[in-house]
């Protein structure tokens, strides 16, 4: 029995398989060729990513963010594809009292592919002063010690920002010690003060009040004297009272009414303490040592 020959649409089968595998296996070489330039020119720089931080808040100083960066600066060079440098860097952030929240870290394209490491973070901002001992400890709104302090002489670079307004204020009186950087000072003294810190952030007339005293939280040193006292840039005391949030309101005048009340006087005078040695808030009407001098009805 003779074999029978192979027709012609086999050998087109057999070519068109073949010409399938050479272009199959030639793409396989292209890919690996850029898959290899990619890897030695492209995924794997030749210096380490810069490091940049998004939205740098505007009350943070260059040595302040320049501190920041270097946290997150790499050691060595990783490929634009290594996530574990992203997890790596993110971890270190949330390591920095300065953070409170990392929202992103991702390579970006800027003169180079991944040649920079972007910082996306939610910052604590610093709202006060604390002394203790012969050092001033930095806190923010939420009582958390940041990483700096500063001795009394270095102050005034502190206090105050480049354009000449208060950033932080003193709150002094705390009786409770200074806990680890990035750790909660507590003290319902310390809170009061902070809480007040707050309430005077922004305002005009706040500008001429310095620090805070919380010594007689509570009445703790005397009773029937104000629990806070602002000491203003004169060295003139504002008595202010209860913490704004206290609840026997029925005491005292609201936080709300005492602001009003400074501001009528600044507007009226110039000066937040009404040129005068003391002036007290706690009450209906402000007082003060000369009874002719100008003071705002604090229940209008």
């Amino acid at each position: 029995m003779s074999r029978r020959k192979p027709s012609g649409d086999f050998w087109k089968v057999i070519v068109h398989l073949m010409i399938g595998v050479i272009f199959l296996s030639g793409t396989a070489c292209v890919f690996r060729i850029c898959q290899v330039y990619v890897e030695r020119n492209l995924a794997f720089p030749t210096r380490p990513p810069k490091v940049t931080l998004v939205d740098r808040p505007a009350w943070m100083s260059d040595f302040l963010a320049d501190q920041i960066m270097k946290t997150a600066e790499p050691i060595g060079l990783h490929s634009a594809y290594d996530r574990q440098l992203l997890i790596d860097t993110a971890s270190a952030l949330r390591s920095n009292p300065w953070i409170r929240q990392v929202n992103q870290v991702r390579r970006v394209y800027d003169q180079g592919p991944a040649d920079t490491l972007e910082l996306d973070c939610d910052y604590r901002a610093p709202v006060a002063l604390v002394p203790w001992d012969d050092y001033y400890c930095l806190v923010d709104g939420q009582g958390i010690r940041l990483p700096e302090q500063y001795s009394a002489d270095e102050l005034p670079k502190i206090i105050f920002g480049p354009d000449g307004k208060v950033n932080v204020r003193i709150v002094q009186g705390a009786v409770d010690a200074p806990p680890e950087e990035g750790r909660r000072w507590i003290g319902d003294d310390l809170a009061a003060g902070l809480e007040l810190a707050r309430l005077l952030a922004g305002k005009d007339f706040a500008e001429q009040i310095r620090l805070i005293d919380v010594t007689n939280y509570g009445g703790r040193v005397n009773s029937s004297e104000a629990q806070i006292v602002l000491v203003t840039q004169f060295n003139t005391q504002i008595r202010w009272g209860r913490p704004p949030s206290a609840q026997d309101g029925f005491v005292e005048v609201p936080a709300s009414t005492k602001l009003d009340a400074l501001e009528a006087i600044f507007t009226q005078t110039g000066r937040v303490d009404a040129n005068q040695p003391w002036i007290d808030v706690r009450f209906d009407r402000v007082t003060c040592p000369a009874t002719n001098a100008p003071t705002a009805d604090a229940s209008k």
